[in-house]
């Protein structure tokens, strides 16, 4: 497992075609869940800790449940992309599979985000740059699973991502920015 771990994270590749041989939904949703589960504990535990134990169980349980939907519907959406695009059609179930890998930066993370929770409201400014660094690096992790499940290079597995986020840029964040936007020159 731990061989693994390592594989993915850093000989991503080799890893990843490793993991694509094989079906590893379940161990792939675990992972998923103790990335974001230990992360989201330790920010929760760290910054909400005047609050009762059951509101931040209820804050990782949700988290966790909706980043995991969220990121298999990303998962079919790229699944889309890819075949509308005319790529080598791939296994949207091996693709789902190696999407919880990436979330592994997150497990790797999370001891300096307790270091950014100890440093108080300083910390706040740490913790962002952590989560845009885990950000930054499980989308690193996603392009390659998409090269590997699919069999393309990975300069279109780039141009593939970055396509998805800016078309989920146009329907969720695009419509609430004009809205808000105009809410902004009506009160003004």
């Amino acid at each position: 497992m731990r061989r693994k771990t390592f594989d993915v994270l850093f000989d991503t590749k080799a890893g990843m075609t490793l993991l694509v041989k094989r079906p590893c939904l379940w161990r792939s949703g675990w992972y998923f869940t103790m990335s974001t589960g230990f992360f989201a504990g330790v920010v929760t535990n760290v910054w909400l800790l005047e609050q009762p134990l059951e509101v931040r169980f209820a804050i990782i349980i949700a988290s966790v449940m909706i980043l995991g939907t969220a990121l298999t519907l990303y998962g079919f959406l790229l699944h889309g992309i890819l075949e509308t695009f005319g790529a080598v059609s791939g296994d949207p179930k091996g693709l789902i599979c190696l999407l919880g890998y990436t979330a592994l930066p997150f497990l790797l993370l999370t001891p300096v985000s307790l270091l950014a929770g100890k440093l108080g409201l300083a910390g706040l400014a740490l913790l962002a740059v952590l989560i845009v660094i885990g950000f930054c690096w499980m989308l690193y992790l996603l392009m390659r699973s998409l090269e590997v499940v699919y069999l393309i290079d990975f300069k279109r597995s780039a141009v593939t991502v970055l396509f998805s986020l800016l078309l989920l840029y146009i329907v969720f964040v695009w419509p609430l920015q004009i809205v808000g936007s105009l809410v902004m020159r009506f009160l003004a």
